[in-house]
């Protein structure tokens, strides 16, 4: 989340290209990430997640 709302305010101070580019590399960092498999996981499997936010 803390992420999301980082890019959320850096649109307000940025372009269109240079937004996009942010979105792009913060998407690339996180898309591997145990959390992310969780909520996918649970997604697809119509249950609630269970987030550890990066903790094994």
């Amino acid at each position: 989340m803390q992420l999301i709302k980082e890019l959320v305010n850096r649109s307000f101070e940025s372009g269109l290209k240079e937004g996009e580019t942010s979105e792009r590399c913060v998407f690339h960092a996180v898309f591997g990430t145990d959390d992310q498999r969780e909520g996918m996981d649970a997604f697809l499997n119509k249950r609630a997640p269970v987030f550890r936010h990066g903790k094994r």
